[in-house]
């Protein structure tokens, strides 16, 4: 589907809020959901129900934003953030994640968990890192891994806006993996 018919369908369902027209949106996309909620959640019942509450996310979130002009894109980054979430939220029933350390960083569309037993150097290393990165990132990047906060939480807690917490959270993600890649680990990041 093209990006014009996307926003002339996202258009048209803000004003006449019929689901039939998110459902032709959504649908070629559903495969690619689908995939996105397996690789998270690693079990196709969990996947398939994720699929459809993120088409009733859809119902909601495209009346309130304004959908940037690759829909795919957008949509691919909401379904990794409901499953991330979803784990988070259900982390003592779901096992995948009681399997991850409880440092995790990510790097762009993949996650890579760090094995404190396995490699202690790396786990001394992450904690230099964080030490070393901006203030704002350190805070946002401790409360939302350690301390498993919302973005709004942590823009409440920090005083700013939400995407000024995605954005702290992500540099700070960046800062980190240089750091680490750089067995040295010197320097200050920004």
């Amino acid at each position: 589907m093209e990006a014009s018919s996307e926003k002339s369908l996202i258009q048209k369902y803000k004003k006449s809020n019929s689901v039939d027209l998110v459902s032709e949106l959504y649908k070629p996309y559903m495969p690619l959901v689908y995939g996105v909620c397996l690789k998270y959640l690693s079990n196709k019942e969990d996947a398939q129900d994720a699929v459809m509450n993120i088409f009733e996310k859809l119902l909601v979130e495209l009346k309130k934003q304004d959908i940037p002009n690759d829909f795919k894109v957008w949509l691919y980054v909401v379904s990794k953030n409901f499953c991330l979430m979803k784990l988070r939220s259900d982390k003592s029933k779901n096992k995948a994640f009681e399997k991850m350390s409880s440092t995790i960083m990510e790097n762009g569309f993949t996650q890579h968990p760090i094995d404190e037993e396995e490699n202690p150097d790396l786990s001394e290393a992450l904690l230099n890192c964080i030490k070393k990165l901006k203030e704002e990132q350190k805070k946002a990047i401790e409360l939302f891994y350690f301390k498993k906060a919302c973005y709004k939480d942590i823009a409440e807690q920090l005083e700013v806006d939400e995407k000024k917490v995605k954005s702290n959270i992500q540099n700070g993600k960046r800062n980190l993996k240089i750091c680490i890649e750089d067995s040295k680990g010197e320097g200050d990041y920004e």
